[in-house]
């Protein structure tokens, strides 16, 4: 089994980061093999170019995105870990999934209903956010998971999916974030 991380933070003090080396260090020790995508230092280009030159049918053909797609393809697991933004990924992000995860890779139409194709795949994801979890569920109406899992992910035949969620980011206590790293690690050690 293959797992394939895409991380999304620009800083290396962040809570995402010490998330990341909390699930590397879980898949190291039950000795998974796992790749890392690290967005920021790979200064991964996230602006998608739709033009008379450039088609969206013709993405699948983007040599730029090529490497990107062969990992996903090898990977059998895919983990994401990225903060919240506006209530959404971060725009680089973003940027991958639209570069990405194009028709005839990810998914494809077939009459009138699109079908994936990343089926045989699971995904972990996980994300910091400062709003608390209350505020989320009931006024933002968890719109930052439903995107992700059922217009992105599920669209692309992708059906397991977990998420780990951590709210409250900004007055959280060192504790607190010890324990969600704990728990993150713990869990890398037997996905």
């Amino acid at each position: 089994m293959t797992t394939l991380i895409i991380y999304a933070h620009s800083n290396k003090d962040s809570l995402n980061h010490a998330i990341l080396e909390n699930v590397m260090k879980g898949l190291k020790e039950a000795k998974r093999k796992f790749e890392l995508i690290d967005l920021y230092a790979e200064k991964f280009d996230p602006v998608l170019v739709i033009d008379n030159q450039h088609k969206p049918r013709d993405l699948i053909h983007d040599p730029y995105t090529e490497k990107y797609r062969k990992k996903i393809e090898q990977a059998d697991q895919l983990i994401f870990i990225y903060p919240i933004w506006w209530y959404g990924v971060p725009a680089i992000l973003k940027g991958f999934f639209d570069r990405v995860f194009v028709s005839g890779f990810a998914y494809q139409h077939k009459g009138a209903f699109p079908k994936g194709l990343l089926k045989n795949k699971s995904a972990w994801v996980i994300y910091t956010i400062d709003a608390p979890s209350l505020f989320i569920r009931l006024f933002r109406k968890n719109v930052e998971w439903i995107v992700v899992r059922d217009y992105i992910l599920k669209f692309c035949g992708i059906k397991n999916i977990k998420r780990t969620r951590l709210t409250s980011v900004k007055h959280s206590t060192y504790k607190t974030r010890q324990k969600w790293l704990q728990k993150i690690y713990q869990h890398a050690k037997v996905i």
